[in-house]
């Protein structure tokens, strides 16, 4: 039930974003390819974003921007719909890849940007063979993946973003510190660095759910209860495990801590 949920989440979503393209930026949409949990079977509706690379015909004028920034606006009306996190590119950077990428317009959890970052990386490309084309095609034996390059951005990840949360999660008495005392936080501390170490290992892209699983298989029973626990409130059922937030807070953090000298070592 919860995967047809997702899936008819999914569909809805497609479908308002795809109309509201052909209103706003007719015939400029040559490309739009889900990726992320719309296509790993993990999209959990009320928690998950909509993770998509759309390719223009050409690069984003003023009159673009404005137009993609009403699109995004007007998407973000309707409270039901799962925030959207994507990238708008061209078909030549497209085949350029992510190395090298300038910034360009992104979402990000509903909020449009003109000139950001988002997720022009590696991680995209590497799930990009298999992405969900809605419009146009895409010619997957272009795509090359660079597993060295993908690693190698994996461990900049661990060291940079993740090692900033941890810092600013592990001060309690801060706006970062008071939210890790909620679920979500835990979960996504968890799940989203055992990713990076589950595509260490493997070479491969895994959802969130995945890699907790992979994570069970290999780390030290001391670090099964908040494992369980995050995939517990990814999968938004059971009894929780923890009688304290504040103990869930802490084995978190120590397993995000332990996580990321696993990942440099590898």
């Amino acid at each position: 039930m919860a995967a047809a949920a997702g899936d008819d989440t999914v569909k809805l979503a497609t479908g308002r974003l795809v109309a509201l393209a052909q209103r706003y930026v007719p015939d400029q949409v040559t490309g739009l390819h889900l990726i992320g949990s719309a296509i790993d079977g993990d999209f959990q509706p009320g928690r998950s974003d909509l993770d998509f690379v759309a390719v223009l015909s050409r690069p984003a004028n003023v009159a673009d921007l404005a137009a993609l920034a009403i699109l995004h606006r007007t998407y973000a009306t309707d409270p039901t719909m799962p925030a959207l996190d994507g990238i708008w590119i061209t078909v030549e950077e497209l085949a350029a890849g992510p190395d090298g990428l300038p910034d360009g317009p992104t979402s990000s959890d509903n909020r449009f940007f003109e000139l950001a970052r988002g997720n022009r990386n590696p991680v995209t490309w590497a799930m990009l063979p298999r992405a969900r084309t809605v419009i146009g095609q895409l010619d997957r034996a272009a795509l090359r993946p660079d597993p060295v390059r993908l690693k190698n951005w994996v461990r900049e990840n661990a060291r940079s973003y993740w090692t900033r949360w941890h810092t600013r999660a592990s001060q309690l008495w801060s706006p970062h510190g008071l939210a890790s005392l909620g679920p979500s936080a835990a979960m996504w501390g968890v799940l989203g660095i055992s990713r990076l170490h589950y595509t260490m290992v493997t070479g491969d892209i895994a959802s969130k759910t995945a890699a907790g699983e992979h994570a069970l298989g290999w780390i030290e029973p001391r670090w099964h209860p908040i494992v369980n626990e995050s995939l517990r409130i990814r999968r938004s059922g059971g009894t929780g495990l923890y009688a304290s937030p504040f103990k869930r807070r802490q084995d978190a953090l120590d397993f995000v801590a332990m996580m990321i000298g696993e990942i440099r070592r590898l």
